[in-house]
Order: C-alpha cells, then structure tokens, then sequence
C-alpha cells in the first residue's frame, strides 16, 4: 500500500500540480484550512504532513503545526511556504517539524524529504513500542540460576560489541527476549529494533522483504518499497528462525554482513547498510551445513559471537520465580487481584519437565489464574497434565536431526529420570527418617559419605516441615 500524504494548503492550484507529481508514489488527500486537516488527521491518519506555513485569511501555520503535535506527536511534518527564511524555519523545527522546504522544489529532493520523514515515523513508532515493552513486567531476564546469571552475562558483555550474534535454543526459551535485551543495553538503543520471522515470509518475497523493491520490480510492486534493513537503519535487525532462509536468500544476506551494502530488488542503486544484525534458531545449523541446507560461510558470518539460552528445564531454580511473575502479569493484566499459589502446585511446577519453556509455563500460569478466578492459585486450578509422576512419564526433548544427535540425547535423557527417581527416592527416604542422613543411609545399607554424594549429584533435598 502506498504510503498516504496529507496536503494543507490554500492553493488549490498548488495541490492540483502536487498531486500530479506524486500520484505514482503516494496517495494524496487535501484540505484548504488548519480545521479540515486536522479533521482528516482524526479520520484518516496519514503518514506525512505538507503543511502551509501561510493559509488564508492570516491563520499561521505553525499554530497548526502545535495542535497536530497534540494529536499525533510521531506525525512528520514538513513546513512549505513562498515566504522561506531561516528563522521560520529553525522555530518550525523547534516546535516539532520534520523539516522546511520551498514552494519550488525540486522533485527529486522533495521526494527524498519525504521518504527521511516516512523513516522517521516507523522509526519512532517503533521505539515507542519498544519502550512501552521494556516496562512490562517480564521485559528482562528473569531469574537467579547460575545458567541465568551466565546469560545475563553474556547479553552485557556482547551488548557492547557490534559483532553479529547467534541466539540458539529451544523453542519458548526466550530468544527474542535476549534480542531485545542486547538491543536496549547496546549504543543503538534509540535506533530501532526490527523483528522479521523468515519462516513466516513467503519464499518468492524473502528479497523483498529484507532489501525492498522499486515500483514494477515484479508482478503487484505498484509503489517503491523499503525493505527491513532500511527500517532498521542505524539499529538492530533481529532474523528469527534463520534456518528457514533458502540457499538463495542465504546467499544475498551473506553479501550484506559481508560488504555492508545491497540494491532493492529491480533497483541499481548500491544503497550502504549500517545495521547490526542478531539471528537466532532452534534448530542446530552445524548439522544443516553438513547436509548441505545452510551456508557454511554464513554460518560462520553470524555465529562471532553465539549465545545458547538454556532451556527451563535448565533453570529449575527460576521456575518459582518466573511462575510468581507470571501470577502477577496476568492479574495485573486481567484486572484480578494479586493471587498466591499453594506449596502443593508450586512443586507440581517445578517438577514438571516443560518441553515449551517459558513460553508453555506462562500460558499455563495464565490458565491458572483465570479458572482460580478470586481464589489463590491450588493444584485443583492447575492443568492435569502437570500430574503425571511429576513429570516422569513426559520426557520432552527436541526432536533430533542426525543419529549421532539422537544417540546423545537419549543418553542424556536417560541419565536425567535416573536422576529424578534417585531424588524422589532419597527426599522420601529423608522425609521418613526426618532428615536424619545417618539413619537413612544406614536404612540402605551405604555410609553417609556415598549418600550425601548421591544427594549432590541428584539435588535431593529434606525441608523440614513447619508444625
């Protein structure tokens, strides 16, 4: 769709030629007062203002330009008069305008003006709405866990880098979450933050979307159109699921992190990116380079600096954390009042093995709290599937690709429900012989050396019972 322009001007006669001269590129509307562009403002919400510095009967337009601010504050202004001068011009800007130009421009310059101001816009919008997630509750990472402070740790140190970064993980672990974090730590924290999913993009418009396209590119580009890394110019560029991108997009993507420039596609303008660029996968690209399904060279380009978010499973110690914030996100949310959640449904949730992440713990969380309705979070309000054994009959893993992957994971899998029965086994034994660790490896016939071994290697642990 191409981009709308509002026209605020006196000279219908003005209009009437402009529109002519930018009817290909943008659709225009018009009105003759200060009072009818502000209506349409209201009804149409344009994406760049022309404003006449001097309408009729003497209404100044720089009144206008103070009430359309008040309206919509990230609404791009551009002043136009016969009566130019630096000081108008310099008070314009200062109350808001994007910038001041002539009654005779110059095309090319004038439609150059206008694609900075559409820049802008997306720009701010797009900070805006940033800033307005960052604020959220769950805006940070979460947690107390030694894995959660090593991640912590990683997004500050390559936060100050400009290096290319490889998010990997499961999904639901949080990668766009580290994404965002590296964002707003980084020196490009006022520039934005562009997400694109190339899994949902359609394979025919990849280059299209990533680069853009210049009007009759192909079939449907009726109008020039900037693509993700003019958007994200001067900040950050985040590619989730990377490993979607076909062998040929693979190919225009490494030229760009190679040589810093690109053409929109039908265009022959060399346009100079400066964008860093975060990808992220949960999928294992070594092995997609093996098999000849991912670009060794841009393996290699993206991977400089590599971030592995653990999985929850990793992180049992920040389960009751995040379940707590959670609790309170969709209270606040839902406008319920602040809940608490049993010791009973608590441990159901942390022994629970998750195989979503946080991303399946929040929706259950929310699902808690909404058939709890006013009453405080039990076991009854929690999903039956978290019953199961305590998770032992469920045991989660990521589908594996390579029988080497698969063999390693099913050692790995065994070896963890070894270590969740040998846990269970002893926090009993411990609860039956009330903590007493003589007692209970006497009871099984090991001394009290090897059991405490077995406690540290399992994280078996006796919590006495307040009375």
């Amino acid at each position: 769709m191409k981009p709308l322009l509002l026209l605020i001007d006196d000279d219908n006669e003005f209009i009437s030629d402009l529109v002519l001269l930018l009817k290909n590129d943008y659709n225009c509307i018009s009105a003759n007062t200060g009072d009818e562009g502000l209506k349409l403002i209201e009804e149409k919400s344009p994406d760049v203002v022309l404003l006449d510095l001097m309408l009729g009967e003497g209404v100044n337009g720089l009144q206008v330009l103070k009430k359309i601010s008040t309206l919509d504050d990230n609404l791009p202004v551009i002043m136009i008069t016969d009566y130019a001068s630096i000081d108008t011009a310099i008070e314009a800007i200062k109350i808001g305008a994007f910038d001041y130009i002539s009654k005779a421009p110059n095309l090319k310059e004038f439609k150059l003006l206008v694609e900075r101001s559409l820049e802008q816009r997306i720009a701010k919008v797009q900070a805006q709405t940033l800033s307005e997630e960052i604020h959220r509750p769950y805006s940070t990472i979460i947690g107390e866990s030694l894995p959660a402070i090593k991640l912590k740790e990683e997004i500050s140190l390559f936060a100050g880098n400009d290096n290319t970064v490889l998010i990997t993980g499961e999904s639901g672990v949080g990668k766009e979450l580290v994404a965002r974090q590296i964002h707003q730590q980084s020196s490009r924290r006022n520039k934005p933050l562009v997400a694109i999913n190339c899994a949902a993009m359609p394979k025919d418009l990849v280059e299209s979307e990533l680069f853009g396209h210049e009007r009759g590119a192909f079939t449907g580009a009726v109008s020039k159109k900037q693509g993700k890394f003019e958007v994200a110019s001067g900040g950050i560029i985040f590619l989730d699921e990377i490993s979607e991108l076909d062998l040929n997009a693979q190919v225009k993507l490494l030229r760009v992190l190679q040589e810093k420039e690109f053409e929109r596609v039908g265009g022959v303008t060399t346009i100079k990116s400066n964008v860093r660029v975060i990808a992220a996968t949960n999928r294992n690209l070594r092995e997609l380079t093996k098999n000849g399904l991912f670009r060794e060279d841009l393996f290699f380009r993206l991977s400089v600096l590599p971030i592995n978010v653990p999985s929850l499973r990793e992180r049992k110690d920040d389960i009751a954390l995040l379940a707590n914030h959670f609790i309170a996100l969709t209270c606040s949310d839902s406008k319920i009042a602040k809940k608490k959640i049993s010791e009973r449904a608590m441990e159901l949730l942390v022994n629970y093995e998750w195989s979503g992440n946080i991303r399946e713990l929040q929706n259950h969380i929310i699902r808690a709290v909404l058939v709890a309705r006013n009453d405080d979070i039990t076991e009854a309000h929690l999903d039956p599937q978290l019953f199961n054994s305590s998770g032992l009959e469920k045991i989660p893993i990521k589908i594996p690709e390579t029988w080497e992957e698969m063999d390693r994971i099913r050692k790995e899998e065994i070896d963890k429900a070894g270590r969740k029965i040998e846990k269970l086994f002893l926090e009993n034994l411990l609860k039956i012989f009330d903590g007493n660790i003589s007692r209970a490896s006497e009871h099984i016939g090991i001394n009290r050396t090897n059991f405490h071994k077995m406690m540290n290697k399992c994280g078996a642990k006796f919590v006495r019972q307040q009375k």
